[in-house]
């Protein structure tokens, strides 16, 4: 059996993200696939039990049955600070053994920084892909040369246990350096670069509901719609005339405006709009709400200030985790056309 250990050198990298495709991919080529999260920061309640949400979700879309207290044996919370580092140990080696019974493969879900996070129950990544006998793949997030500093000191850290790097999230703008500077640099400290993943729009897409439930918003219309994804973001605080031509060239946009502004509201119903957060706890017109309802277009009426709100969304899309099926299915063919799975596959040894 094969262990591979999805590590990253900075938080919210697409650790587990990476996990999905694979686990998806390598279930498809008719392996039996385990999966397990050592640690989480997202605490969940299943069936009596305190796990990880992200954990929970990754068992859903493999189709793995395994009891939630074993997807994720360690939570983080308060406590840990102190925990006693052989029990930490023994949960997460249990949880693996149980998790890894008749399988393949076993992916194991790194968490946050692979050289810190964990570090107070002595479990980091680099302890835990040395308790597990796994091999690494590292998955970093990539928009400038001086990235290569964090990637280089986890590949040090984690020695000969890498295989290889996918560099997460590189703009186009920056394509070119990450092309000419940072490949190259890895590769010439003994890092496989396997492929980049471009910053794609939809991947780091937020779904209406999602912002419904971040905000605390009440969905006045649109429900049905409230699984489609939005890509960009839009204060409508500007003239109608100005805000019309603006809305015209941002597609798949969410508007945030006061709940009184209806001629910026009516303006984004006139383009390609997913929904309207509407703040300050101001009802919209009953013109607005029947235009929206004809568009089946979701309308948020929202308690907060508009400036509140647009910190909330900040802060969400930072930490912006995958939940929809649509960014599953993006996922694999962008994994499948921008990096080399075939190649990871044979230096896993599993070609």
């Amino acid at each position: 059996m094969v262990t591979v250990y999805v590590a990253s050198s900075h938080p919210y990298s697409g650790k587990t993200l990476t996990c999905i495709v694979l686990g998806t991919r390598w279930q498809r080529q008719g392996r039996r696939v385990g999966y397990l999260k050592p640690l989480g920061l997202m605490p969940v309640t299943v069936e009596g039990n305190v796990t990880d949400e992200d954990a929970c979700f990754v068992a859903r879309q493999l189709g793995l049955e395994a009891p939630p207290s074993r997807l994720c044996p360690v939570v983080l919370d308060r406590s840990s600070c102190h925990m006693d580092f052989q029990d930490a140990r023994q949960r997460v080696q249990d949880a693996y053994t149980a998790a890894a019974l008749d399988k393949d493969l076993m992916l194991v879900n790194g968490i946050g920084d692979v050289l810190s996070r964990g570090s107070m129950i002595g479990l980091n990544g680099v302890a835990v892909a040395e308790m597990l006998k796994a091999k690494v793949l590292l998955v970093a997030r990539c928009d400038s040369f001086l990235d290569a500093d964090e990637i280089l000191a986890a590949g040090r850290a984690l020695g000969d246990r890498v295989v290889g790097v996918v560099l997460n999230r590189v703009p186009d703008r920056h394509r070119d350096e990450i092309e000419e500077l940072v490949i190259p640099c890895l590769e010439a400290r003994n890092l496989t670069v396997l492929g980049m993943m471009p910053d794609d729009p939809i991947l780091h897409s937020v779904s209406v509901q999602e912002l419904a439930e971040a905000t605390a918003g009440e969905i006045l219309c649109g429900a049905e719609a409230a699984g489609e994804l939005v890509e960009s973001f839009v204060v409508g605080a500007m003239g109608v005339e100005s805000a019309l031509r603006y809305f015209r060239k941002t597609p798949r946009k969410c508007v945030i405006t006061g709940g009184d502004r209806s001629d910026i509201q009516l303006a984004a119903l006139e383009t390609p709009t997913q929904c309207l957060i509407l703040t300050g706890g101001l009802r919209p017109s009953h013109t607005v709400i029947a235009r929206a309802e004809q568009q089946n277009t979701p309308l948020l009426l929202v308690g907060e200030d508009t400036l509140t709100v647009v910190g909330i969304i900040e802060e969400m899309l930072g930490k912006l985790r995958v939940r929809e099926q649509k960014k599953v299915d993006h996922a694999l063919k962008q994994f499948e056309q921008h990096v080399d799975l075939a190649r990871l596959e044979a230096l896993l040894g599993i070609a």
